[in-house]
């Protein structure tokens, strides 16, 4: 049995790497099973399709954050919001391979995408699609939950371009702390312009 679930451990790595480095379409079983060294109908022995491939791995990448993200903007402490920004960032640093899945299911359009958006992403934005259960926080909202959301993912998908430009690592830690703290005076100023406008 432990080898058993060691190839289908090696199985879901490997298909991993390929769906984000070349995307779900262009990558195939008898890619995957090449790679991990057993034959095209080995595949099957764990798993009934490549959709069924793709689903596991995006299950191993998306539960941690999904469980970062939980309550994340009903939340009314802006340090542990912060904290919690952090967080994500943190994990997306460790598996940059979940920022390059997005990134390919969302230029596909196809049933990737709607797997991330039906299984995944709507679960992250709850709250926010949902003004009501955000009383105390009027910067959050669809417009900045969009462009939050466009500048972690892209921070961690243009590494490889930033690191090759400026000759720094951005998912060293020194870097996701600089990050961080302009991502909460982003965040601290929103806030503030909020109440301002609320209160002329």
């Amino acid at each position: 049995m432990a080898t058993r679930r060691n190839t289908k451990a090696r199985i879901l790595d490997v298909a991993e790497g390929l769906f984000a480095q070349q995307g779900f379409a262009a990558t195939s079983v008898s890619e995957i099973a090449a790679q991990v060294g057993i034959s095209s109908p080995g595949i099957y022995k764990h798993f009934s399709n490549k959709f069924a491939i793709y689903e596991q791995v995006c299950h191993r990448l998306f539960t941690p954050l999904a469980d970062a993200t939980r309550g994340m903007a009903a939340d009314a402490d802006f340090a542990d919001t912060s904290q919690q920004i952090y967080h994500v960032l943190s994990l997306l640093a460790t598996t940059p391979n979940t920022a390059r899945i997005v990134q390919h299911a969302t230029l596909a359009r196809d049933e990737t995408l709607d797997l991330l958006s039906d299984r995944w992403y709507r679960k992250f934005f709850s709250s926010i699609s949902d003004p009501a259960k955000n009383p105390d926080k009027d910067w959050i909202n669809v417009p900045t939950a969009m462009a939050f959301h466009c500048m972690i993912l892209g921070y961690v998908t243009l590494a490889p371009l930033h690191h090759s430009i400026f000759g720094v690592d951005p998912l060293q830690p020194e870097q996701l702390e600089a990050q961080l703290k302009f991502q909460q005076h982003m965040v601290s100023g929103l806030n503030h312009l909020m109440q301002h406008q609320n209160t002329r």
